[in-house]
C-alpha cells in the first residue's frame, strides 16, 4: 500500500466520526508513518473549532509524532495505549503529549 492510499484509508475511517467535544484550544499533530512501504507525513489540526487533515508537512505542528500504520491504527481504535508504546519506544513524539493524546481520542470518536 502506497502512503496515499492509507493516508486516504486513515481520513475516511476516522475523520467522519472525530469528536473533539471539550477541545477548547487549538492544537495540530504533525504524524509520520514509519513503514517502508507506506511511509509519510501528514498532519490533523483541530484550529478555530475546525478539523483539518493533509497529506503535507505542519510547520506550526503541536506536537510531532512517528509511528507505524499498524499501531497508529490500534491506537485510534482503542486497542492500545498511546503512553505504553511511547515508554516501549515503538511511538515517538516531540512537542506537547497532552495535544497528541487528545486527537488520539477526539479522532476514536464516537463510533468506537
Amino acid at each position: 500500500m502506497t502512503f496515499e492510499e492509507k493516508f486516504n484509508e486513515l481520513k475516511e475511517k476516522y475523520a467522519p466520526g472525530a469528536d473533539f467535544a471539550g477541545v477548547d484550544y487549538d492544537l495540530a499533530a504533525e504524524i509520520t508513518l514509519t513503514d517502508a512501504d507506506c511511509g509519510g507525513t501528514f498532519y490533523i489540526a483541530w484550529l478555530g473549532g475546525k478539523l483539518q487533515i493533509a497529506p503535507y508537512t505542519y510547520n506550526d505542528a503541536t506536537v510531532r509524532v512517528s509511528v507505524g500504520s499498524d499501531l497508529l491504527e490500534r491506537l485510534l481504535q482503542g486497542k492500545e495505549n498511546a503512553v505504553k508504546a511511547f515508554l516501549r519506544g515503538d511511538l515517538e513524539a516531540e512537542g506537547d503529549p497532552a495535544h497528541a493524546l487528545a486527537l488520539i481520542e477526539a479522532m476514536k470518536g464516537k463510533k468506537n
